[in-house]
């Protein structure tokens, strides 16, 4: 077992918690029941020579007297003004039991049979109405022996408890260690690619949750490292393409165009289309990749959203036009909001873009932005084929593709995310199979 384990540690929390627990109980027994047996007796004292005082002088005084004296295991000397014995009790039968006048030294009274010299006494005086004295005493000596019985006990019993404690800890300790160290193992397996867990649970409440949290991290890894995968190869499929292209059409012009203008422009067309399709899929990569890490902080200002929704409308309506496809914009005038505009605007040409790849048969987009009272909130509707419910909330992961196609890598919505959440803005999107699509997204004023 390693010096820094659970279990190790665990187990001598236990033993440590034992010698405490041994070690309170010789100082309560032991170290402070000498001076707490004082603080009761002169309490208890105290409250006979008080009512010694009350009762004094009453007809069965001498009855309160032997009462309180036999139940309180004390010896009661009362004196009159003149010094004189008046009442003398003790619980115990003394020698040399003084009859009425005697006016000897009150300290030399003696058990029968002592012969060594008395132990510690509490004495306490008590001025009475008449002018006499009460004088309490009792004996602390029988203390000393029970502390004596008390130690030669707890040697015994401080031995039998750590030995026992020692033995509990250990197997409270490996019992509690072997689901830690199981779900330890199992916590391993992900990070070589292992992600079906098998997690035991029951043992207590904090482990089952933790290895649920263990478990739902897992399938979300799985998740990703699949969908990292498709990314992966989506990629290379339209890298491949574009270069592909490239490449052709640069050697179809070397090789075959020669003079012929008309072939040589075409294919250069085709290449700097291909160059542009390659420089927008590294750009999006880039993005993704400075948004997810952090290192790019958002810039706002105050802008127009209403004019930069215009603007990229205007941009996006011959390409629409080109494709057959009917955009329509209701814009409300003069809407302002604090954002970074450049990466807002990424966001809206996303959007239209995703719109776009998805315009269905109608061949129809419709965006509109309107102030609903508490922001201004942008949508961009599609008449398409929709999105399955089961694919709806994976729209916005950054690997995912959905089935229904229309091109692109699948970063375009995962960038709109990681944008709008930088911003602190609701957005969502909306739809049914069949009956397209809406995406949205609302930002405080």
């Amino acid at each position: 077992m390693s010096r820094k384990s659970f279990g190790r540690k665990l187990w001598l929390y236990f033993a440590l918690f034992a010698a405490v627990l041994t070690a309170s109980l010789w100082l309560m027994q032991i170290v402070f029941l000498q001076s707490f047996y004082e603080r009761m007796k002169t309490a208890d004292v105290k409250k006979i020579a008080a009512t010694i005082v009350r009762e004094y002088g009453s007809e069965d005084f001498a009855d309160t007297l032997n009462e309180l004296t036999f139940r309180n295991a004390v010896l009661v000397v009362i004196r009159d003004a003149r010094g004189e014995i008046a009442h003398f009790s003790d619980e115990h039968d003394w020698q040399d039991r003084p009859g009425p006048g005697w006016g000897g030294n009150f300290d030399g009274l003696r058990p029968r049979g002592a012969d060594q010299p008395r132990g510690r006494t509490l004495v306490y005086n008590a001025a009475l109405p008449d002018g006499g004295v009460a004088t309490i005493s009792t004996p602390l000596e029988p203390l000393n022996a029970t502390t004596a019985i008390l130690r030669t006990q707890l040697v015994y019993v401080t031995a039998a408890a750590l030995l026992l404690s020692f033995v509990l800890a250990f197997f409270i300790a490996r019992k509690f260690s072997r689901p830690v160290a199981a779900i330890t193992e199992q916590a391993a397996r992900p990070a070589n690619g292992e992600f079906d867990l098998k997690l035991e649970k029951g043992f207590c409440a904090e482990l089952d949750s933790l290895a649920d949290t263990i478990s739902e991290t897992a399938a979300e890894l799985s998740k990703a490292e699949k969908l990292r995968r498709e990314l992966l190869a989506n990629i290379s499929h339209d890298l491949r393409t574009p270069l592909t292209m490239i490449k052709a059409y640069a050697e179809l012009i070397r090789d075959i165009s020669g003079g012929d203008k008309e072939k040589r422009d075409a294919g250069l067309a085709v290449i700097s289309r291909e160059s542009d399709r390659l420089m927008a899929l590294v750009n999006d990569i880039l993005d993704i990749s400075v948004l997810q890490s952090g290192s790019e902080r958002m810039k706002p200002a105050t802008f127009s959203l209403s004019e930069t929704a215009r603007k990229v409308l205007a941009h996006w309506k011959p390409v629409c036009e080109a494709e057959g496809i009917t955009l329509t914009a209701e814009l409300e005038p003069d809407q302002y909001v604090y954002a970074d505009e450049a990466r807002l605007t990424q966001v809206l040409y996303n959007f239209i873009s995703n719109a776009a790849a998805h315009a269905g048969g109608e061949r129809r987009i419709d965006a509109a932005l309107t102030d609903t009272g508490g922001g201004l909130r942008f949508t961009v509707s599609d008449r398409g084929e929709g999105i399955p419910a089961d694919e709806l909330p994976l729209i916005w992961d950054r690997y995912y593709r959905s089935a229904r196609g229309g091109g692109g890598t699948g970063l375009g919505l995962a960038i709109a995310k990681e944008i709008l959440t930088a911003h602190d803005a609701r957005f969502g999107a909306e739809s049914s199979p069949g009956a397209g699509s809406t995406f949205w997204f609302e930002l405080g004023k």
